[in-house]
């Protein structure tokens, strides 16, 4: 008995060696607005036709969720994203990455000969640029979102500015980066470049932004700009409604009292008047009805008689 549990251990230990576990890390940086897609190992690291389960991870700054191919796997992102599984492998694909979709991406995969897993730390770039005028002096500004790493900003042409102010904001969640330069009045080229350079164990990626000099912004576009303007909406909505409400009860009242009005000129119907008797003949005494008889009888006898 105890020879068949050492042989048993024994068979456990040797498969759980003989499968291979490979396990790669990566920070990859996108442009915002751009479709991503994350591949998962490729044909030398996974037997995709051996293909257990996989599963990718996905912990966000305010939220956590998964989804992969599995029986009883649920998508639980419900975001857009999507797995796509061809012949080089499961692929993650991120349609319109935006600065929301930063964080850490774990991929997980199992397959009869062994697993494979991968830990990609994605970050976006978010690049914007305009100009504005003040004290009749030209300034350029160039503006990058972030949530983890901060980029570095220079503007191409690399020209010799009088002045160059960088600083940073924290905007709730996210963080700002922000450059200024004052453009001279003798500037002669027609537009500049604002490059936000961020780097990572993977390499550094670029993300550009293009100014046009000829054109300019009275005042400098204002992060609450778009809150002023759904505040307001929302007051004109209320006040409309309000407007509404007193104008119906003043319609209701009107009404009222036209109805009022109107039934005291409608006239009572008139009452019923009894009926007057129907006249009754009168009847003639019997003396005078006896008289009256002997009358004509005397006067046809004598009538006879003659």
């Amino acid at each position: 008995m105890a020879n068949s549990w050492t042989l048993t251990v024994v068979v456990l230990l040797s498969i759980f060696v003989a499968k291979s576990q490979t396990r790669d890390f990566q920070e990859q940086t996108f442009i915002s607005g751009s479709d991503v897609t994350l591949q998962c190992g490729n044909r030398t690291v996974v037997k995709w036709n051996e293909l257990i389960y996989i599963v990718w991870n996905i912990s966000l700054q305010d939220r956590k969720c998964r989804l992969g191919l599995s029986p009883k796997l649920d998508d639980t992102c419900k975001d857009g994203k999507k797995l796509y599984n061809t012949s080089d492998g499961v692929s993650l694909f991120i349609p319109k990455i935006s600065i929301e979709d930063e964080g850490s991406y774990f991929c997980d995969v199992s397959y009869k000969g062994g697993s494979y897993a991968l830990n990609v730390t994605v970050s976006v770039t978010n690049v914007s640029t305009w100009q504005y005028k003040e004290n009749n002096q030209r300034i350029a500004v160039c503006k990058s979102t972030y949530k983890m790493k901060a980029p570095t900003l220079h503007w191409e042409p690399a020209l010799n500015f009088s002045s160059n102010i960088s600083s940073v904001k924290k905007l709730g969640k996210f963080f700002m980066l922000e450059n200024q330069v004052y453009l001279p009045e003798n500037l002669n080229i027609s537009e500049l470049t604002c490059v936000a350079t961020y780097t990572s164990e993977s390499g550094s990626v670029q993300h550009k932004s293009t100014l046009i000099t000829g054109s300019q912004n009275s005042n400098p576009p204002s992060p609450w700009r778009d809150i002023a303007i759904s505040v307001g909406s929302v007051c004109l909505a209320l006040v409309a409604l309000v407007v509404f409400y007193k104008l119906r009860r003043k319609i209701y009242d009107l009404s009222g009292l036209k109805m009022l009005c109107c039934k005291s000129k409608i006239s009572t119907p008139a009452e019923d008047k009894p009926t007057p008797p129907a006249d009754v003949e009168e009847v003639e005494p019997y003396a005078s009805y006896i008289q009256r008889v002997n009358s004509i009888y005397n006067s046809s006898a004598e009538l006879f008689n003659a």
